[in-house]
């Protein structure tokens, strides 16, 4: 089992010198993966609630520092040489299609082909007002940017038609590092988001899903694959626990029942000092790391 770290970049410490630091303590003490959240824009008011929160408010005030999420992997994968690099969760629902496809493949080709994506349609209204998107559509949309990002990447000369792409007469030079391409892991566990698993992610990486709710709705899932002529030895089963599973060596093994190979912690980077942020580290990497290990040898 893999355990990877959420990176520094919102609040006190987003900057150039919490993340390298961060980034290359995390690589030396052996976690397996980065990852960054995605906000762009934070609207002055938010009233959507936050499907993450019992109190449904967002974590972080507007005024908030918030790093752009591929320039801040970027920098966190210029300062590191083998973890592996990641974003939980991308909005592609926001971004303009080509250019983040061209993004994103330029830092999997300059880290060597160490990035993972997981995608989600967002659920911030106010956001995709801000940015001039359909927040109606997005997950139809969200749907149809994955396979035009899979085709880009794919093809020589790109021809795609769907109901909001079309694509046609270029080609997107250089592809990904690895053959089969640029890991694509579809956030979400209601049933639309379930159902872009199962037709089109490498991946499940569900936010604040514990390993009981995460078996419920893993058997939805199977359900969908198979209609979809799949199985679960298709997708990479994820886990973002959020705050609903403490860290601890025994959700390590709830879901490593489940089949789930990789996990990613929300260390909290709130603290005094970026001494007491790495001291974090270091108490995860001591609990849990032996643990990860031990399941993977065993998988194995």
């Amino acid at each position: 089992m893999k355990i990877g770290i959420r990176l520094p970049g919102a609040g006190p410490w987003a900057g150039p010198d919490a993340i390298e630091k961060i980034s290359r303590h995390a690589e030396e003490r052996g976690f397996d993966s980065l990852w960054m959240t995605d906000h762009i824009a934070l609207p002055s008011r938010i009233e959507t609630p936050y499907p993450y929160s019992e109190t449904g408010k967002f974590l972080w005030p507007s005024d908030t520092p918030y790093l752009e999420t591929l320039t801040a992997l970027t920098w966190a994968a210029a300062a590191t040489e083998h973890v592996e690099l990641g974003t939980s969760i991308l909005v592609l629902t926001w971004r303009p299609l080509i250019q983040t496809a061209k993004s994103l493949v330029s830092i999997d080709v300059l880290s060597r082909g160490r990035l993972n994506i997981a995608t989600g349609v967002g659920w911030m209204r106010e956001q995709f007002e801000v940015l001039g998107y359909d927040f109606k559509n997005r997950g139809p949309r969200l749907t149809e940017q994955i396979r035009a990002l899979k085709h880009m990447w794919e093809a020589d000369d790109v021809d795609f038609s769907g109901e909001f792409y079309d694509l046609h007469g270029f080609k997107i030079y250089p592809k990904p590092v690895r053959p089969e391409g640029i890991p694509i892991w579809c956030a979400g566990y209601a049933e639309r988001p379930l159902q872009r698993v199962a037709a089109v992610g490498d991946g499940w990486h569900p936010l604040s899903l514990g390993p009981d709710d995460y078996a419920k709705r893993l058997k939805r899932l199977t359900e969908l694959l198979e209609q979809n002529g799949r199985t679960l030895d298709d997708v990479t089963l994820t886990a973002r626990p959020f705050r609903a599973a403490p860290f601890t060596p025994e959700t390590l093994e709830a879901y490593n029942e489940l089949g789930v190979v990789h996990v990613v912690l929300d260390t909290s980077f709130e603290h005094p000092t970026l001494d007491e942020a790495l001291e974090e580290l270091d108490g995860l990497a001591e609990t849990l790391l032996p643990v990860a290990h031990r399941l993977g040898a065993r998988a194995a």
